[in-house]
């Protein structure tokens, strides 16, 4: 049975703009996802099996990496908090990687170590212009990862005297420092495409 329909919420999407309470009460119900963004609701599209398959392959590949005492791997059925002063977002990233005790809500994470998203050609121009400066503000993050999928390449943003950018292309290593791990991207896409 669906989940009863919060009358305030609907009244704050007609004009436009809802509160952080009423989004989070909604997604707690709610049978498709959305993000929040500076006041707004943002609903979530399907992911297409490409990206399904390539995030699901990423996801082993990382937790057969991990220290599960030091590192937890979080898949985007766990969203992200971002505040920056009166700006307060919400997303579900592909991937999080959070260190073992910072889990401080149970709704959400506020200080992951590394993220992942994987981008199609209909929404990388949303990750590039909206998420990637959000992300890469996150004071703990370490490591921001990037994957196109169609061409397929990569990008890791890394944290140092400030952000590099480290491109890898589709036969190339994922090397990620935050856990120690290095990944092999041909047998990721290559996998993800049969």
């Amino acid at each position: 049975a669906r989940a009863p329909v919060d009358i305030d919420f609907v009244d704050q999407l007609s004009l436009g703009m809802i509160s952080v309470s009423a989004y989070l009460e909604n997604e707690r119900s709610a049978d498709l996802r959305s993000e929040y963004v500076r006041g707004r609701s943002v609903p979530l599209i399907g992911a297409n099996p490409t990206h399904d398959q390539l995030c699901m392959r990423l996801a082993r590949a990382l937790r057969a990496r991990l220290n599960e005492g030091e590192h937890r791997l979080y898949r985007p059925t766990v969203k992200l908090h971002i505040r920056d002063g009166r700006d307060e977002r919400y997303y579900y990233p592909d991937l999080q990687i959070a260190e073992a005790d910072t889990w401080e809500h149970p709704d959400y994470l506020e200080r992951p170590v590394l993220l992942v998203e994987v981008f199609t050609a209909a929404d990388e121009a949303r990750i590039r212009r909206e998420k990637l400066p959000a992300y890469l503000g996150i004071q703990s993050l370490q490591e921001l990862v990037l994957i196109g999928v169609d061409p397929p390449t990569a990008e890791v943003y890394r944290r140092g005297d400030g952000w590099t950018i480290h491109e890898v292309g589709a036969s190339g290593t994922l090397r990620l420092e935050t856990i120690d791990a290095e990944i092999g991207l041909s047998g990721l896409f290559a996998a993800s495409r049969s």
